[in-house]
């Protein structure tokens, strides 16, 4: 599994769950993004050493000019901060903030452009 489908997955999940208005499982995917971030145990590289075996690289493992943090990790937890406050801590305010994410992340993986994370190798993250 791509980083792209994957993207794909978590913006369409994301506008579903928040479409049908039921915080549990916001909360459950929030989790995951955490742990995500956390420990860079990610989804897609977890399919694809099952599928492909101990033969499969990380794309990503090369040198970092600046920071040995992935820009994928780092777009997790910055997911999960933006949710976690505009979600959790001010959703009358912010009540368009989640859907303006998932609707961004749905569209990264169609398009395969994530300004986020463009942005983010930018500043130096592999």
């Amino acid at each position: 599994m791509s980083e792209r489908a994957y993207r794909f997955i978590l913006g369409t999940t994301l506008i579903l769950l928040l479409y049908l208005q039921q915080p549990l499982p916001i909360y459950i995917y929030m989790g995951v993004l955490l742990f995500e971030g956390l420990t860079n145990w990610r989804i897609p590289i977890i399919v694809s050493r099952l599928r492909y075996g101990s033969d499969y690289r990380d794309p990503f493992t090369g040198n970092c000019p600046r920071f040995g943090f992935d820009a994928e990790r780092m777009l997790r937890l910055i997911v999960f901060v933006l949710l976690l406050a505009s979600y959790v801590g001010l959703p009358e305010v912010a009540w368009f903030f989640p859907w303006f994410i998932g609707f961004m992340l749905f569209m990264a993986g169609m398009t395969n452009i994530c300004p986020m994370v463009m942005g983010l190798r930018w500043l130096g993250f592999r």
